[in-house]
């Protein structure tokens, strides 16, 4: 029997119920966690029910309608979450061209009414371009509350397409209303580009898969890369990241000696699910906590570039579409 609640913003999903799923039987369609979050993708099979059990606990899991998952946000995301290749194959990313900012579609933006105005940030997403260089973005929300502005407004504007931070003006051209609603802005300008050489560390709730590995050699992870389903793993919550390391939270300490791990997990980027592999070094233990789980600090020391260049864009984009962290 399945249950009927609806994933809170993501109409097209539902909440799971656990005696729906069976850690020995590959998943039949992908999980999301309330909000929307990547949790596994379609075919992954739990690695035992005590995981399962955990997965209930820490998350509020989901699933898209079967009619759904074929139009909408649902089948975005439930596309993307089955399609990623675990070696962070070509993304689908297209750029904008003859820009000043080589801003994706879907990218996330940070928006401020006048420059010089002591306006919070509130989020917006670029959908599209103009002929002429203008930009057609969503009407920026700060929750549920659109930004009020008229033609001619002088937008102040940040985004983080990858490797460097841009911030830029825009005036405001017109505001369409609709079947959707969006804003024409004027071709960017007073672009200022940032070099980003260390990513910040973003709080998250991620699950991973991860697994021990022998310290005297990386034999290991060269042999998960060629066949995971030969080591041995468990669930474990990511809840912060950056692009040089991660704190997880486990419910049983790691084994006695155990200073490198293997971790797997997903993240998103705009309409994109890439899966992340990567060795990391345990660097910090604390546990057992008031809940009985374990905290580790792990330091990533072995990752392909692009699963690098990923999560700086999950931890750019998880900071732009939270305008509390550009005040």
């Amino acid at each position: 029997m399945y249950s009927t609640g609806i994933a809170s913003g993501y109409p097209g999903f539902v909440a799971v119920n656990r005696r729906e799923l069976d850690a020995h039987v590959p998943l039949s369609w992908p999980l999301f966690d309330a909000d929307g979050t990547p949790l596994l993708a379609a075919g992954e099979r739990l690695p035992s029910e005590a995981d399962l059990d955990w997965l209930f606990t820490m998350f509020a899991p989901h699933r898209p309608l079967p009619d759904a998952a074929k139009t909408g946000e649902a089948a975005g995301r439930t596309e993307a979450a089955n399609s990623a290749s675990p070696l962070g194959a070509s993304a689908s990313t297209v750029y904008l061209q003859g820009l000043p900012v080589p801003l994706p579609i879907g990218a996330w933006l940070q928006v401020r009414v006048s420059p010089d105005a002591e306006h919070s940030r509130v989020r917006a997403r670029l959908i599209g371009r103009a002929p002429n260089g203008m930009l057609i973005i969503t009407p920026p929300t700060s929750g549920d509350t659109p930004l009020s502005v008229t033609a001619g407004d002088r937008l102040a504007l940040w985004t983080f397409p990858g490797d460097n931070l841009y911030e830029f003006h825009c005036d405001v051209h017109s505001a369409h209303h609709g079947a959707f609603d969006y804003w024409v802005l004027s071709r960017p300008s007073e672009v200022r580009e940032t070099p980003v050489r260390r990513t910040p560390r973003v709080d998250t709730r991620l699950v991973a898969r991860l697994s021990p590995l022998d310290e005297t050699s990386r034999v290991s992870f060269t042999r998960m890369l060629a066949d995971p389903q030969d080591t041995p793993e468990w669930l474990v919550l990511v809840r912060d990241i950056s692009a040089d390391g991660a704190g997880i939270v486990v419910k049983a300490p790691l084994p006695d000696g155990c200073h490198l791990v293997a971790l797997q997990f997903r993240v998103s980027i705009g309409a994109d699910v890439v899966p992340i592999l990567g060795m990391a070094a345990v660097r910090s233990e604390e546990g057992p906590r008031v809940d009985g789980t374990w905290a580790y600090g792990l330091e990533f020391m072995q990752m392909d570039t692009r699963n690098k260049a990923a999560i700086r864009c999950f931890v750019y984009e998880s900071r732009l579409a939270d305008p509390r962290r550009g005040q």
